[in-house]
């Protein structure tokens, strides 16, 4: 909190302004998030005598997803925050009891890993409140219930990276919870999409009512955190007796789980922080095949941008926070097009059900141009940070800061246009699209991906944080969401283009007719302006952002 009260402090007037304007976004995606959220739970309590125990299975469901990826976000940053973090070494030369430097790094790791818990996770139960009309006992009750059930994840999880860290190397456990931990979200959101929650609207789809009731009411294990929530607000959602038990449960579970944690730091810890030592090993980074290889791959590059490309590479495939990615990467083109495929596009039938697919597929593009950004955030935008304190170097070699950026803007460009390409022609092939819509798709995403490298690299050169000691800080960063904004504009007004020359084109092929010459000029004229708009963002961003990024100081 004192960090952040220094930034807006020693703030200019220009980047105050961004935080403003950030923070009203942030408040207007607060309250839409929240006001749809009160109508979707307030159509699930709706349904005719099923209503609350629906809305109650709806919450035991949340509780349960949301208890396992606070497990394994705790784990991970408890890891960082006890064991690796930069300033351990500044907090150790301090006159620190044990006890103390144990509850701050463990409010410190709660905040890191639960801070979207409060972002999401409060409308959530605020709508559940709101939906059923509840009265104090339940606003009351969530005053209790959410630190406690914050607490024991996250005094669960120090405990766990302490016993991790002491049975195997710092570097080698982080790589492998950044790679389950990745393959549990993708896992938590297919089984939720198995599970199909919205059947519980409809009862038909059971064999019978008591089917149907058996399964709402199924009940989660007694001795679980979410079971004991669950009860807790479910009781008090819907004016049950109010279950004191479940309540004092959770509360003493919470005490219980923070002493027992601070038992198993306090006795690891000091042996655990010096196997955390260990520089990380770089067997691929020194291999010569590999060295070979990227010398062959930027051989089109000039001298200076092949040197910055083999040195991006090497730092990726050496640093787990970079190369673990991939397998996130992989899982979000896995979530995305199973989403695409659960998609109910057949309740339109009849002579409009291609024109209907096609009009999806076409909007596809600007959901795909969101990912590609989010992308962009993530390899473009944080690399200008990702340079730190070692930036001076970069500084001092022969290399003009426009070809410095431009090099920059080339390694990301490979995974999203992969990840753009994929998820358009594979969405196309599930909504049985013509051949022309992934001529379009494919194109589009390209330009797509060549705009948004180079405003990501330019917004990332105007506001980079060479004192970031995570890069992943950096990509959610104020700077970060006003590059996703700027991105998004983009990706809108490119999409905007294209809708009258897609149109001429579908109604085409459904008329089974050729395009008219004043058809043919529009349309002609419309693509090259979204070819020129991605142009422009390449390039424009790039050079107004090296002067300025070069004349900085250091």
């Amino acid at each position: 909190m004192t960090g952040l009260l220094n930034r807006w402090r020693k703030a200019e007037g220009r980047d105050r302004l961004v935080y403003l304007l950030l923070g009203l976004m942030g408040l207007a995606f607060w309250l839409g998030l929240f006001g749809g959220l009160i109508y979707v739970v307030s159509e699930f309590y709706q349904v005719e005598v099923f209503g609350p125990l629906i809305t109650r299975k709806l919450l035991e469901l949340l509780l349960t997803a949301l208890f396992g990826m606070l497990m394994f976000s705790n784990i991970v940053t408890a890891l960082s925050s006890f064991y690796l973090s930069e300033d351990l070494e500044l907090l150790l030369s301090l006159p620190i009891s044990r006890p103390i430097f144990f509850y701050t790094r463990l409010l410190d790791a709660l905040g890191q890993s639960s801070w979207m818990m409060g972002m999401f996770g409060l409308p959530i139960f605020l709508s559940f409140g709101i939906a059923a009309q509840a009265d104090w006992v339940y606003y009351a009750s969530l005053v209790a219930v959410i630190p406690a059930y914050l607490l024991i994840p996250a005094a669960s999880g120090a405990a766990i990276s302490s016993v991790l860290v002491n049975g195997f190397s710092a570097q080698r456990t982080r790589e492998l919870l950044a790679v389950v931990g990745i393959l549990f979200l993708v896992a938590v959101f297919i089984l939720l999409r198995v599970m199909q929650p919205e059947r519980l609207l409809n009862a038909e789809d059971f064999e019978s009512v008591a089917a149907y009731v058996a399964t709402l009411q199924n009940p989660m294990p007694l001795l679980s955190p979410p079971r004991w929530a669950g009860e807790v607000l479910g009781a008090s959602m819907q004016g049950r007796p109010y279950p004191w038990l479940h309540l004092v449960l959770l509360v003493s579970g919470a005490v219980g789980f923070t002493g027992l944690s601070r038992w198993f730091v306090t006795r690891l810890w000091a042996d655990g922080w010096t196997r955390a030592q260990e520089a990380t090993k770089a067997r691929l980074a020194k291999a010569g095949l590999f060295h070979a290889a990227l010398k062959l791959l930027t051989r089109p590059f000039s001298g200076e941008m092949s040197a910055v490309l083999i040195k991006d590479a090497k730092i990726f495939v050496r640093d787990p926070a970079q190369w673990s990615q991939v397998f996130l990467l992989i899982s979000l083109v896995v979530i995305y097009l199973f989403s695409v495929q659960a998609l109910p596009t057949d309740f339109i039938r009849g002579p409009y059900a291609g024109g209907f697919r096609n009009a999806l597929a076409f909007l596809n593009l600007g959901m795909c141009g969101f990912v590609m950004a989010a992308i962009a955030t993530r390899f473009q935008f944080a690399s200008i940070s990702g340079e730190g304190r070692a930036f001076w170097m970069v500084r001092t070699a022969p290399i003009e800061p426009a070809r410095f950026l431009f090099s920059k803007a080339i390694p990301g460009l490979l995974p999203m246009l992969l990840v753009g390409e994929t998820i358009i022609l594979v969405s196309n092939h599930f909504f049985g699209s013509p051949p022309m819509m992934n001529v379009i798709g494919g194109v589009t995403v390209l330009g797509l991906g060549v705009g948004l490298s180079g405003i990501a690299v330019g917004v990332g050169a105007t506001y980079p944080d060479f004192k970031a000691d995570n890069i992943a800080r950096a990509a959610a960063s104020p700077s970060a969401m006003l590059f996703m904004l700027a991105g998004l504009i983009f990706v809108l007004s490119v999409v905007a283009l294209e809708i009258v020359p897609v149109y001429y084109l579908l109604r085409a092929d459904i008329e089974d007719a050729s395009l008219s010459s004043k058809e043919l000029a529009i349309s002609a004229l419309l693509y090259g302006a979204a070819a020129g708009l991605c142009l422009i963002a390449a390039v424009v961003p790039v050079r107004r952002a090296a002067p300025g990024l070069w004349a900085r100081d250091l």
